[in-house]
C-alpha cells in the first residue's frame, strides 16, 4: 500500500516538463487527484494494467498534441514549453520582454537566452543582447538606488551573468552604492538624534548635508521629510513648552491640565520620549499633592489629586496607595473605635511590595495610639460627669497623657476638651468673686467700693471671667479724663533741613540761599551750633568756586564771591580777594 500512494511516473514526467509551461502545471494536480480516487482499484491486476495502458496512451497524444501546439507566433510567448522551444523562439520572446524595460523582465529575458550554447549559430546577436540587457540592468538598478531602494538593486545587480563586460562594474557599484548610503544614514542618525533632544537649529544644520549626499532619495526625498519632522516636532515642542508653564503654576488643576495637553502629543512624535517625561514628572508632582493632602489629613482632596494621575506613569500605583490610605482616613476621622478598626483594616491591605507600604504603617501605629487617646478621653469623661470641682480637676488630670504620636484632630479633641473643662473650673471659682464684689458695690461707700475693687483684681489674665472682672471695673471705677497738650513743631530745625536742601544743589547761589535760611535761626535754638558750622562750610564752598573762575572768567570768579552775606564770618576775607582779582590782570591767573 506504500508503494501505491508514492507519485507515480506520470505524474514526475508532467513536474519535470512542466517547470516552464502553465498548461502542464495545471495538469499535476488533477493527475494526483484522479490517482489517489483509483488507488481502491489498483487491488485487482487487470484494473491497474488497463488503467497503466490508458495512462500511457494519454500522455502520448498530450505530448504529440504539445508538440504540434508550440507557439511559432509572437504573442504566445506566456504558452510555451521552453526546453523544447527553439532559440530563434527564446530570443525573440526575450526581446519581447526586454522592451518592457524593467528590472524583473530583463533578467528574464537574460534567463531565455543565457543558457544557450555558446557556439549557437545565433550567439553573436545572443551576447549582443546580453550586453545591452546587462547594461540596461545596472542602469535600472542604480535608478533603484536613487528611489531609495539599495537592496533591490544589489540583489538584481547581482544576478547579471558573470561573462558579460557589464559584471565587472557590479561590485564597484554595489560598493560605491553601500558607501553613499552608509552616508546618508550617518548624516540622518546625527540629525535624528538632535532632533530627539530638541535640538532645532543642530537638526537642521546637520540635515543640510543630506543635500550633498550623491543619491536623491537622501538629498531630496529624505532631506524634505526631515525637514517636515522638523517642523512638526517644534509645533508639537510648544505643546510641551505650555505644559511646562502650567507645570511651572503649581496647583493640582494646572498639572491635570498639563498632562491632558501632552497627551495630545501622538506615539509616533519624534519628541514623544520627551513627552513621556514629562508626563511622568507631572504624576510625580501630582502625587506629592495627593500625598500632601493626606499628610494634611485632607483625604477628600487627596483622593481628588490622586484621580488626576494617568494609570500609565510611574507614580500610578503609588496613586492607588494613596486612594486606599485617603479611604482609611476618612474611615479614621468618621468616629469613634469602631471606625478606627475599619480605618486600620483599609491600610493593612497596603502589603509590603506596594510603594506607599511606610506611610500606610506609620498611619496605623498613629491610629492604634488615637484609639488609646478615646479610651482615655471616655474615662475622663465618665469622670467629669459629677460636675464638681474636685471631678473636673481630677478629670482634667486623667487626660495629661502623651499626644505627639497621636493623629491632630485627636489632639485637637483632647485640647479642647481640656479647655472646655478648664473653663467651667475658672468661672465656677472666679463667678464668686465677681458676685461678692457686685454686693459690695451696691453699698456705695467708698470703703465697700475698695473692697469690691481688691476682689475683682483678684481674678488674673487669661481666666475666663478676666474680662467681665475688668468690665466692671471700668464700669465702678471709670477713667479720669486728661487735658490733651498740643505738640508745637521746632521753627528752627525745620528752616536748617530747609537749608540742607537747598545746600544739595551743589551751585553757588544754592549755597548762598542756604547761608541766607540757616541766618534766621534763632540764637537760643537748640540747632544754633550746628547752624553756624554748615553756614561757614558754605561759604568756603562759594569761595571755592570763585577761586575755580579765576584766570578763566575773573568776572565770574567776583560775582561768585559777592554771594558771601556782610553777617558771614569769611565776608572779610571774600572783600580781600574781590580787590586782588580786580587789580590783577585779567590773564594772570589768582
Amino acid at each position: 500500500m506504500q508503494d501505491q500512494t508514492k507519485p507515480t511516473a506520470v505524474i514526475a514526467i508532467l513536474k519535470h516538463f512542466g517547470g516552464r509551461s502553465r498548461q502542464l502545471n495545471r495538469l499535476v494536480p488533477f493527475v494526483q487527484k484522479q490517482w489517489r480516487a483509483c488507488l481502491p482499484w489498483l487491488q485487482h491486476w487487470q484494473v491497474a494494467a488497463s488503467l497503466s495502458l490508458l495512462t500511457s496512451v494519454g500522455i502520448s497524444g498530450l505530448s504529440l498534441w504539445l508538440l504540434l501546439r508550440q507557439p511559432t507566433t509572437p504573442g504566445n510567448c506566456d504558452f510555451v514549453l521552453w526546453p523544447l522551444a527553439s532559440a530563434s523562439f527564446r530570443l525573440y520572446c526575450a526581446q519581447q520582454a526586454a522592451e518592457r524595460h524593467t528590472l524583473e523582465d530583463l533578467l528574464h529575458a537574460i534567463d531565455l537566452i543565457d543558457d544557450l550554447p555558446r557556439d549557437h549559430p545565433l550567439a553573436p546577436e545572443i551576447h549582443r543582447r546580453l550586453e545591452a540587457w546587462s547594461d540596461q540592468v545596472l542602469a535600472l538598478a542604480d535608478v533603484a538606488f536613487h528611489e531609495g531602494q539599495l537592496n533591490r538593486a544589489i540583489a538584481f545587480a547581482r544576478r547579471i551573468p558573470r561573462h558579460v563586460q557589464a559584471y565587472a562594474k557590479v561590485e564597484e557599484r554595489i560598493q560605491r552604492w553601500q558607501e553613499i548610503w552608509q552616508e546618508g544614514e550617518s548624516i540622518y542618525r546625527r540629525a535624528e538624534a538632535a532632533l530627539k533632544n530638541l535640538e532645532w537649529r543642530e537638526a537642521f544644520q546637520i540635515s543640510l548635508q543630506l543635500q550633498f549626499v550623491d543619491c536623491r532619495y537622501w538629498a531630496q526625498e529624505q532631506f524634505g521629510a526631515f525637514n517636515e519632522r522638523i517642523i512638526r516636532a517644534q509645533r508639537e515642542d510648544r505643546q510641551l513648552d505650555e505644559a511646562r508653564a502650567l507645570m511651572a503654576q503649581g496647583g493640582a488643576d494646572n498639572l491635570a491640565a498639563a498632562i491632558e495637553i501632552v497627551r495630545r502629543i501622538p506615539t509616533t512624535s519624534d519628541i514623544y520620549p520627551g513627552a513621556r517625561r514629562l508626563l511622568n514628572e507631572l504624576g510625580e508632582q501630582l502625587l506629592a499633592s495627593a500625598v500632601a493632602a493626606l499628610n494634611r489629613y485632607d483625604p477628600q482632596e487627596a483622593k481628588r489629586i490622586a484621580g488626576l494621575i494617568p494609570r500609565d506613569v510611574r507614580s500610578a500605583r503609588s496613586a492607588e496607595d494613596v486612594v486606599t490610605l485617603a479611604t482609611a482616613e476618612e474611615f479614621a476621622q468618621a468616629g469613634m473605635g469602631q471606625d478606627i478598626d475599619r480605618a486600620i483594616a483599609q491600610a493593612r491591605t497596603i502589603t509590603a511590595e506596594r510603594p506607599l507600604y511606610f506611610e500606610a504603617q506609620q498611619a496605623i501605629r498613629r491610629w492604634q495610639t488615637d484609639l488609646k487617646v478615646l479610651h482615655t478621653l471616655a474615662e475622663a469623661q465618665a469622670i467629669a460627669r459629677g460636675g464638681t470641682l474636685d471631678r473636673l480637676y481630677l478629670a482634667l488630670n486623667r487626660l495629661n497623657i502623651p499626644l505627639a504620636d497621636a493623629s491632630p484632630y485627636r489632639q485637637d479633641q483632647i485640647r479642647d476638651q481640656r479647655r472646655l473643662w478648664q473653663r467651667q473650673i475658672e468661672i465656677a471659682e472666679d463667678q464668686p468673686l465677681i458676685d461678692q464684689a457686685n454686693a459690695l458695690a451696691r453699698q456705695g461707700t467708698p470703703e465697700a467700693l475698695q473692697q469690691a475693687r481688691q476682689l475683682l483684681e483678684q481674678i488674673r489674665p487669661q481666666r475666663a471671667l478676666y474680662e467681665t472682672a475688668q468690665n466692671r471695673l471700668k464700669e465702678l471705677f471709670p477713667p479720669v479724663a486728661t487735658e490733651a497738650v498740643s505738640w508745637q513743631p521746632d521753627s528752627d530745625m525745620a528752616r536748617l533741613n530747609e537749608a540742607r536742601r537747598r545746600a544739595r544743589g551743589g551751585r553757588d547761589r544754592d549755597f548762598a540761599a542756604a547761608i541766607a535760611i540757616a541766618q534766621e535761626i534763632s540764637p537760643n535754638s537748640s540747632v544754633y551750633a550746628t547752624a553756624n558750622q554748615l553756614i561757614v562750610q558754605w561759604g568756603n564752598n562759594i569761595l571755592e568756586q570763585a577761586r575755580y573762575w579765576v584766570g578763566r572768567d575773573n568776572q565770574q570768579a567776583i560775582a561768585t564771591a559777592e554771594l558771601i552775606p556782610p553777617t558771614h564770618p569769611l565776608y572779610p576775607e571774600a572783600r580781600e580777594l574781590i580787590r586782588i582779582w580786580q587789580e590783577a590782570e585779567p590773564q594772570t591767573p589768582f
